[in-house]
């Protein structure tokens, strides 16, 4: 879903999260969200980026998934796990990744982790702030989005 909102003109995109705010769960869908058993994180703003992410439905993976195109930051998988779980040390090119991710601005994460923001830190692109809200408003209808991102034009990348 984020590889086809990414590349819609914004118009779309705004047709798409029209969509994803009209679209409700059948009734007794949603369950309270289960800690997977790698989540135990001890405390820290790692773990909280992490909690962050899975609030959104993004795994490791998913994260990692989605960071790259939104932020150009490609980390593996476990790497992002490896923040969560304080065993890597959180940088200035995982904040930028995380706060475009998350849709939340660098300075933001900056200040609250003390982690300085790189000097190249750009303010994210349209389409970045757009789908990082999209990726919040869709936490419960993701597979059904991803069909209307497609049919709006978006590309089959995954």
């Amino acid at each position: 879903m984020v590889a086809r909102a990414l590349d819609l003109p914004a118009s779309d995109r705004h047709l798409l999260r029209a969509r994803a705010r009209s679209m409700t769960a059948p009734p007794g869908t949603l369950a309270p969200r289960r800690s997977r058993p790698y989540e135990p994180y001890p405390p820290g703003f790692g773990p909280l980026l992490l909690r962050m992410l899975a609030l959104r439905n993004l795994s490791w993976s998913g994260a990692a998934k989605v960071m790259c195109p939104m932020s150009g930051v490609c980390k593996a998988a476990s790497t992002i796990g490896a923040v969560g779980r304080g065993a890597k040390p959180l940088d200035a090119e995982m904040l930028d990744g995380f706060a475009a991710t998350l849709g939340t601005p660098v300075s933001v994460l900056a200040a609250l982790t003390g982690v300085r923001a790189s000097p190249e830190n750009r303010a994210p692109a349209p389409g970045t702030v757009d789908t990082a809200a999209l990726v919040w408003e869709v936490r419960h209808q993701v597979d059904r989005l991803t069909e209307y991102a497609g049919a709006l034009g978006g590309p089959d990348r995954y």
